[in-house]
Order: C-alpha cells, then sequence, then structure tokens
C-alpha cells in the first residue's frame, strides 16, 4: 500500500498531521511545498494532506507565485484535504477568491451543514477546532458548502465527486473532533480505492 502525502507548506503542525496519521496506522511522507510540483502522485500517494503555512494569499506581491506552488492540485487524481493555506489553495485553483478578515487564533465553533457527510460522520451539528488563521475564502463552483462558523462562511468544503476537500481550520491541534475527521477522511480514501477506476 502507498503512503500518503502530506504537503509541507512550512508549518510548525506538520509533526501533529503526521502523528494523527501514524495513530490511524498511515504512514506518511512529506513533500516540501516548494518541491510538490515535481512529485508523481500517481505513483506514490495513495492520498494527499495540504498543511496550513504562514503565508498569505492576500499579500499582492507573493499572490501569483504563492498560487504557481500549488498547481499540482490541478492534476491530483486522488483524495486530498487541504487545511487552511491548502484548503484556500484548492479553492483558489478552483477559481474561488481570497479576503482578509477576522484574525481567529483560538477554537472555533463550527456549524456543520449536512451531517450525512462522510466527511462528517460522528460529529455534533456544532463542533469546535482549532484555528489560526486571518483570511477566508468564497466557495468554488460546483463545490458544496459543508461547515461554516459565525465568522467564516466556508470552514468545510467538498468537491461534487468527493475527491477534494477543504477545511479553514487545523484538525490536527483539534483533539477528538479533528481525530473524528481524519478518521473520516482516512475512510473515505479507502472507499475511493476499492472503486474501480
Amino acid at each position: 500500500m502507498c503512503a500518503w502525502t502530506v504537503i509541507d507548506c512550512n508549518s510548525q503542525k506538520v509533526p501533529d498531521i503526521v502523528e494523527t496519521l501514524k495513530n490511524l496506522g498511515i504512514t506518511a511522507e512529506c513533500v516540501l511545498l516548494d518541491q510538490a510540483n515535481e512529485h508523481d502522485f500517481r505513483c506514490q500517494s495513495e492520498a494527499v494532506v495540504i498543511s496550513g503555512g504562514a503565508r498569505l494569499f492576500t499579500d499582492s506581491a507573493t499572490h501569483h507565485t504563492l498560487l504557481e506552488q500549488f498547481a499540482f492540485i490541478d492534476h491530483l487524481t486522488v483524495p486530498v484535504l487541504g487545511i487552511c493555506l491548502g484548503h484556500q489553495a484548492i479553492a483558489l485553483r478552483h477559481g474561488a477568491d481570497v479576503y482578509l478578515g477576522q484574525e481567529r487564533r483560538q477554537r472555533e465553533t463550527v456549524d456543520l451543514l449536512d451531517n450525512q457527510h462522510p466527511l462528517l460522520t460522528d460529529l455534533d451539528s456544532n463542533v469546535d477546532f482549532g484555528t489560526d488563521h486571518c483570511e477566508g475564502v468564497t466557495l468554488p463552483e460546483d463545490f458544496r458548502l459543508l461547515g461554516r462558523s459565525a465568522h467564516y462562511d466556508v470552514e468545510i468544503m467538498a468537491c461534487p465527486a468527493d475527491r477534494q476537500f477543504g477545511v479553514q481550520f487545523h484538525p490536527e491541534i483539534s483533539g477528538t473532533s479533528g481525530n473524528l475527521l481524519f478518521r473520516n477522511f482516512a475512510r473515505i480514501v479507502a472507499a475511493f480505492h476499492h472503486q474501480p477506476h
């Protein structure tokens, strides 16, 4: 079985992601963001997790260069979970807009809009997650909105084929709720690989 790939966007929380996956019995290989466009995901990755990072898409001086570092998203054929900056990158690669919002550095209550969705199995309708961001995105066309908060309208999103997911918060530092979300994503990955392609 292939390992998962964690795209490290220079986040101090990457070890938390790797540890969370390890607790689920998942081996993770870390690839730095600046090497991601050259990485062969099809041969080496069962799933992809894109970390957060201390970069701003709203910085006009670096926006284009930063967005181009995420060009690999356009070609991913395995399930992907984008976290914070990774969530924003998925949205922007699909034509959404980014904006500077209220700084959030604490736990945030997220209202789940579809508890029947496989990503949200066993999570309460109002659940707390750890946050660390000051930007938000609009919902890309054809994506489903799965969760929102009082401060950001797009906290959880999924593409129609349920292969690309984004969360504005940080499940890797969110305790039980975050662990459940990762477990649910792992189940989605397993189901994906058992389907004929």
